[in-house]
């Protein structure tokens, strides 16, 4: 029994040691340069054969890439939502904690980007699928209609907004790696506080 806990454990470990190093070549090299080999070199693997033990193929492990990275920000987010004491709390908290995910993930997210620009996942329209990340905020928004704390709105319409704002730090922090970071999220929340709230606000 302990045995099988120690190998489960130590084959958990390598397979998130295998997809950290496949984030680090994707978001360095490029999707045309990210190869088993180069992976296994960035891991510190003596041959592809340790990744082929854990993994089927090169798309499995870009696969288990994109699971990895959007499910821990999607987590984040639905963290951050409900920890909120109420709706406009709740959308200020889902665009920093968006933000600051990313920020502290640059090579996650431009992985992610670069998967989504040149590659589709077997099985699947895209690279990935982007409705857990806007879920957490069409719900504020539904809620914050339901609880007169916005006005009237097209809460899918407004998410996506929401989520393409907040999304365009990538670039922002591409063309300008020391970006004021609490800056870019004060000015979204200011900007969605007041695209959001009701006209008799105040």
């Amino acid at each position: 029994m302990q045995a099988n806990k120690k190998q489960t454990v130590t084959t958990t470990a390598r397979r998130q040691q295998i997809v950290d190093a496949a984030i680090r070549v994707l978001a360095r090299d490029g999707l045309s340069r990210t190869s088993l080999g180069r992976i296994a070199s960035e891991a510190g693997l003596s041959s592809t054969g340790l990744i082929t033990y854990h993994f089927a193929d090169k798309n499995d492990v870009l696969l288990t890439v994109v699971d990895h990275l959007i499910g821990r920000c999607a987590e984040t987010l639905r963290a951050a939502v409900d920890r909120a004491a109420d709706p406009a709390e709740a959308l200020a908290a889902y665009i920093e904690a968006f933000i600051r995910f990313q920020d502290d993930n640059r090579d996650g997210v431009r992985a992610l980007w670069r998967l989504a620009a040149g590659w589709k996942a077997p099985g699947r329209d895209s690279a990935f699928d982007d409705e857990p990340l806007v879920a957490p905020v069409r719900e504020v928004l539904d809620d914050g209609q339901a609880r007169g704390a916005f006005r009237g709105l097209a809460s899918p319409v407004v998410a996506q907004s929401i989520l393409c704002s907040v999304e365009g730090f990538h670039e922002a922090f591409t063309a300008d790696p020391d970006i004021d970071t609490t800056a870019y999220i004060r000015e979204l929340q200011i900007l969605y506080r007041h695209g959001t709230e009701r006209a008799d606000h105040g």
